[in-house]
C-alpha cells in the first residue's frame, strides 16, 4: 500500500494555548493558509505528569469550538500535537510486535509495566520498529509513544463536538522532527532538541526515522546553575551511547526548538556535551511554500510536521 498524506490540518497544545494551522500542498511544500490560536482558561487542563485530567472539560469544549470556527474553512479532519510531557515516548526492545491492534496493545502495555511510573491500563500506546543497534538484546527494536487515555478521550471529544475528527495525536518532538527530516541526507545523522517548561527531549534520527531517543523531565526546582552538571553527565551518556551501539556516528549539529530567553544556556549545554554546533530551529528548516508573517518557526514547525506526515 502506497503512503497516504494525512490532511493539511492541525492542531498543537503549547504553553497554555491551543493552536491551529490549515496548510495547502504545493510542489515547493506546505503553504500557510490561516493560523489561528485560543489562550486556555486557567484550570481548563489539570496538568502534572501526562496532563494529568482535564480540570473543565466544558471550557475545553467551548475554547475548542471557538478556534475552529475562526478558520474561514472549518477543517473536517485534522491532527493533533500534545507536549512531550503528556505524549512521551522511549525506545524499547521487544521479543515481537504482533499485526493484530489489540495484542500489539497488550505486549506494549506489558513491556511498558517495568518501565514507566504509570498505570499501563490507562495509557493509550502505539509504536513503530526502528533500526536495531550493536549490542541490543532482543530482535526488534521499538519507539513507543503513550499518553493517559483520558486525555486523549476528551480532546478528541472536543474536537469531534466540534465537527472535527482527529486522525492521529502525536508529541511536539516527534511532530518537529518530521518537519526537518527533509533536510538530511538519507544516510545522515540528524540531532534534535526540544525544550519545554517541564523537561527537554534529545532525538537522533536517520531518514527521518529516530534511532535514538532521551527524554527527561524536570521533576525538581534547581536553576540553571544546578542544572548544568547533570545535563552534562547526561549528554556525556548518549555520546557513550553513539561510539559504543552505533559505531561511533555523530551528527555535524544539532537543531534546537527552545524559548528564546533560554537559547543561549541550552546552546552552551548542548555543545559543550555533545561536542556538535546547535543551530536554533528557523522557518527555513521547515518544508513550506511561500512566508509564514509573524508566525514563530518553533511554535509552527510542530503544526508543519503533523500535517506533513504520510501514513500507510
Amino acid at each position: 500500500m502506497l503512503p497516504q498524506a494525512v490532511p493539511p490540518h492541525a492542531f498543537a497544545l503549547e504553553d497554555g494555548a491551543l493552536r491551529g494551522a490549515s496548510f495547502r500542498r504545493e510542489r515547493s511544500g506546505l503553504a500557510l493558509r490561516e493560523l489561528h490560536s485560543v489562550a486556555l482558561p486557567a484550570g481548563t487542563l489539570a496538568g502534572g505528569p501526562l496532563g494529568g485530567t482535564i480540570g473543565d472539560a466544558e471550557t475545553l469544549g467551548r475554547a475548542v469550538a471557538d478556534l475552529v470556527h475562526r478558520f474561514a474553512a472549518p477543517p473536517k479532519h485534522a491532527s493533533l500535537v500534545l507536549p512531550d510531557l503528556w505524549a512521551r515516548a522511549l525506545a524499547v526492545e521487544l521479543g515481537a510486535l504482533p499485526e493484530r491492534a489489540e495484542l500489539r496493545t497488550e505486549v506494549l502495555r506489558f513491556r511498558l509495566k517495568k518501565l514507566v511510573p504509570f498505570r499501563v491500563d490507562e495509557l493509550r500506546v502505539a509504536a513503530a520498529p526502528i533500526v536495531p543497534v550493536a549490542g541490543q538484546e532482543d530482535p526488534i527494536r521499538a519507539l513507543v509513544l503513550y499518553a493517559a487515555e483520558g486525555v486523549c478521550a476528551a480532546f478528541e471529544s472536543a474536537f469531534d463536538a466540534a465537527g472535527v475528527a482527529l486522525g492521529q495525536i502525536t508529541n511536539a518532538t516527534l511532530a518537529r522532527l518530521g518537519a526537518v527530516a527533509h533536510a538530511a541526507d538519507g544516510d545522515q545523522l540528524l540531532a534534535f532538541a526540544a525544550v519545554e517548561p517541564g523537561g527537554f527531549t534529545l532525538v537522533f534520527a536517520r531518514a527521518g526515522e529516530p534511532v535514538v531517543w532521551r527524554q527527561k523531565s524536570f521533576g525538581d526546582r534547581l536553576d540553571e546553575g544546578e542544572r548544568a552538571p547533570l545535563l552534562a553527565a547526561e549528554l556525556r551518556l548518549t555520546r557513550t551511547f553513539l561510539d559504543e551501539r552505533m559505531g561511533g556516528q555523530a551528527p555535524t549539529s544539532v537543531v534546537l526548538a527552545a524559548p528564546p530567553g533560554i537559547q543561549a544556556f541550552w546552546t552552551e549545554i548542548l555543545e559543550g556535551g555533545l561536542e556538535v554546533p546547535v543551530v536554533p530551529l528557523a522557518a527555513s528548516d521547515l518544508p513550506l511554500a511561500g512566508a509564514i508573517g509573524a508566525a514563530d518557526a518553533r511554535e509552527l514547525a510542530a503544526l508543519v510536521g503533523a500535517a506533513s506526515r504520510e501514513v500507510v
